[in-house]
């Protein structure tokens, strides 16, 4: 935001049909609210979306409980990370990151036939109504998708944003003077949240109204969507209910992980995720990372394969040369950026740490990497895959190094792949990685 807006006005969009699996959601908008004007923001049920995209089951059941059934399944299947499970009722992480109850799955506003499910990918939709809103109108609005949600220590629900286009999600005002000459460290606001929860003062749950217009603000984009609302797990001080918390203390002191009827791989994930010792220099960013990991293994029993839709376990590797001066990065097609080789773990790989080797070899074309079995740091990061959906790696970090005057062979999987000075990376280099070959580097350092 430039500032506070001097006046705010909500207004309803009325007469929006029942919309259908394919219908033109733009276009029923618009048929509707021809007076549209640059500068206001579209806010927008996420149901509707979900309904005109198909992102529904068929739930049709003979009984209550059968239907519940086909409820629970569909949240399991949209599950990354239980969060906290009281009878029916479980909090879990969904492959957006959004933690929320019943993973969005919702039954209410719609036929008894079918269960919703949230939109695939909220900011590519918002992003696609707000350009065919544009194109037929030739008006610049902003679009923000909501849904409802509970929230921890307070009772009732309040809509926030789970996809955002055209307008920046988070105002960050860290680093402004007050009046007073106080400097501030600590405000970021959630704008997006705010327009949800404001439009759904005219829209509710019961009125049929599943679109409103926000019109006064004064505001910026800075392209990111939704994604700096939701809160990464190095930061999240609330990783799980208490139950959980101390169930999960249990089992790592224990070193069984409470795992029954998984594959031997799963075990081995969650057996090598033991042996990492915590780190007192890591604070509680790394350690709530690797909690993410317990419950995604927890919640998923197939977390190794990559057609667990939510988020699934990959395994990558740093691979520094032999004297430990460069390091082979590849130019990842899916990514658009230079990152370490690695990616997704087959059934026939004996450990984790096979997985990784095999990454290594099959995408670095190098013989005789050695990998220290030890894992470097874990990750959890956003990404659409060969899987062809939006979901959530959860990447487990090696390092290694080649044999020396190996020389790299560029596999189909890559744009490209050279070695590069540990001091001359390339410009294009994913965000985290000079960190993480720092890290590498100083591992290794002493066998040099």
């Amino acid at each position: 935001m430039t500032g506070p807006a001097d006046r705010i006005e909500i207004l309803p969009i009325l007469g929006i049909p029942e919309i259908q699996r394919g219908d033109d959601l733009a276009a029923e908008i618009l048929a509707n609210a021809d007076w549209l004007a640059d500068g206001d923001v579209l806010v927008v049920t996420s149901k509707i979306v979900s309904k005109a995209e198909g992102r529904l089951i068929e739930a049709r059941a003979d009984t209550d409980s059968e239907r519940e059934a086909l409820r629970q399944r569909a949240i399991d299947d949209e599950t990354v990370r239980v969060v906290a499970r009281r009878g029916n009722l479980k909090i879990v992480e969904t492959r957006h990151g959004l933690v929320m109850a019943a993973a969005g799955v919702d039954a209410s506003n719609i036929g008894c036939g079918e269960i919703a499910l949230l939109p695939l990918d909220p900011d590519e939709s918002a992003r696609r109504l707000q350009q065919a809103i544009c194109e037929r109108t030739g008006r610049t609005v902003a679009v923000v998708i909501s849904d409802s949600m509970g929230r921890p220590w307070r009772h009732g629900i309040s809509d926030v944003a789970i996809g955002v286009s055209g307008i920046s999600a988070v105002a960050d005002e860290r680093g402004a003077t007050d009046k007073f000459g106080n400097i501030l460290t600590m405000t970021e606001v959630a704008v997006a949240d705010e327009l949800a929860s404001a439009a759904d003062l005219v829209k509710g749950k019961l009125a049929d109204r599943p679109v409103a217009v926000v019109r006064g603000l004064r505001y910026r984009d800075d392209g990111r969507g939704s994604r700096s609302l939701v809160r990464g797990p190095g930061d999240d001080l609330f990783r799980l209910g208490t139950a959980e918390a101390l169930a999960l203390g249990r089992a790592q002191a224990s070193q069984d992980g409470n795992q029954p009827d998984v594959s031997a791989l799963h075990a081995d994930v969650l057996a090598t995720l033991n042996t990492m010792a915590p780190d007192p220099s890591d604070g509680t960013g790394r350690a709530a990372i690797r909690e993410g990991f317990y419950g995604l293994l927890a919640a998923r029993p197939d977390a190794t394969r990559r057609s667990c839709a939510p988020g699934h376990v990959t395994a990558s590797a740093v691979i520094l040369d032999h004297a430990a001066r460069r390091v082979l990065l590849t130019l990842h097609p899916r990514v658009g950026a230079w990152v370490q080789l690695g990616g997704h773990l087959e059934d026939d790989d004996a450990s984790l740490l096979a997985a990784a080797q095999r990454e290594a070899r099959e995408e670095g074309g190098i013989a005789g990497i050695v990998l220290e079995p030890s894992p470097l740091a874990l990750d959890i990061h956003p990404i659409t895959c060969s899987l062809g959906l939006p979901t959530r790696h959860y990447d487990v970090k090696f390092v290694g190094r080649a044999p020396a005057g190996a020389e790299p062979v560029i596999s189909s999987e890559s744009d490209d792949l050279r070695w590069f000075e540990l001091d001359g990376l390339p410009p294009d280099v994913a965000a985290e990685l000079p960190g993480l070959i720092r890290l590498a580097a100083n591992r290794v350092e002493p066998n040099r």
